[in-house]
């Protein structure tokens, strides 16, 4: 009677197991499909997740193979350690939902993009600066112009393509291209670096207009007419998501937080935490829809 349970939980471990490993496989597909992947990694890591997507349709279905069959040999690790099955339906039932509710929940709900929730507990970057640590290392952290010019144009960036860092000398022409401009358009591929240019030059930059767009976030020490324009900026994943800004002051206080805008309006100078920091005195300010990539990548600088 033992003989037999050992052998139908020989089958049956790695036939759930198996099918596990396609479920998770089956998710990763359908993330690719929808294009998602994209709000949970970087565009530069889904040649990775297309590997493991390979991986885990080989050993899923070699599994599912070992489950079904009536092979009885027993597989030896030639290790010291004991290995062994959950020994209870109970166990075995808690151990594989560990996995099970990971797949299920993927299909059933739609992928959030980060807002203010997540930013409250992450240091906010304004320009160079933060709101938890004073001055921040001056990281010229630089993405694939659309030549340059891009700062008076809309960024082109989309869900699938990541921007490649600048050279030192395009950062350098970007830098030279922003202290000569009268309007500056923040977009999306640039938008890391161009706010740390800012920061950087904030003297040279004060009385410039600047449209920039983002989703509306607060502190909870900021008066009725202030906000931050946020954007989360991720290099890898979401999990090392880095929330960057602008301050902005103007007519904002019936705005809700995690509303898309787009503002317009002229650089000043105003203290935060003892720092010198860019605020947008606002002179047109317009609610948008959010983009289908909602997030700007901190990709940095070659270094030549």
């Amino acid at each position: 009677m033992m003989k037999k349970e050992n052998e139908e939980a020989a089958s049956f471990h790695p036939l759930i197991r198996g099918i596990i490993l396609i479920g998770f496989m089956l998710l990763l597909f359908k993330l690719l499909l929808t294009q998602d992947i994209t709000l949970l990694i970087a565009p530069k890591m889904v040649h990775f997740i297309y590997l493991t997507l390979f991986i885990f349709l080989i050993l899923g279905v070699l599994l599912i193979i070992r489950g079904t069959s009536n092979q009885k040999d027993h597989y030896q690790c030639e290790c010291d350690a004991e290995h062994s099955y959950p020994n209870s339906i109970l166990k075995s039932l808690l151990f594989y939902l560990l996995f099970i509710l990971p797949i299920i929940t993927g299909f059933l709900f739609a992928n959030n993009v980060l807002n203010s929730s997540v930013a409250m507990n992450r240091t906010i970057k304004l320009g160079a600066d933060s709101l938890v640590t004073n001055k921040t290392n001056n990281v010229k952290n630089i993405s694939n112009s659309q030549k340059i010019n891009s700062f008076t144009t809309n960024s082109t960036t989309t869900p699938n393509n990541q921007p490649e860092p600048l050279s030192e000398s395009e950062y350098t022409l970007l830098k030279e291209k922003l202290l000569k401009a009268k309007m500056i358009n923040i977009n999306d591929d640039q938008y890391v670096p161009m706010m740390n240019i800012i920061q950087d030059n904030l003297k040279g930059m004060i009385g410039k207009t600047v449209t920039a767009k983002g989703f509306v976030y607060r502190e909870k020490n900021f008066i009725q007419n202030q906000i931050i324009v946020a954007r989360f900026g991720i290099t890898c994943c979401v999990a090392d998501a880095s929330v960057f800004g602008f301050m902005a002051k103007g007519d904002v206080a019936a705005l809700p937080k995690d509303k898309w805008v787009q503002v317009t309006g002229t650089i000043g100078q105003t203290q935060y935490d003892g720092s010198a920091i860019p605020i947008i005195n606002i002179i047109q300010i317009s609610k948008i829809t959010a983009p289908k990539q909602p997030y700007v990548f901190d990709v940095g600088v070659k270094i030549e």
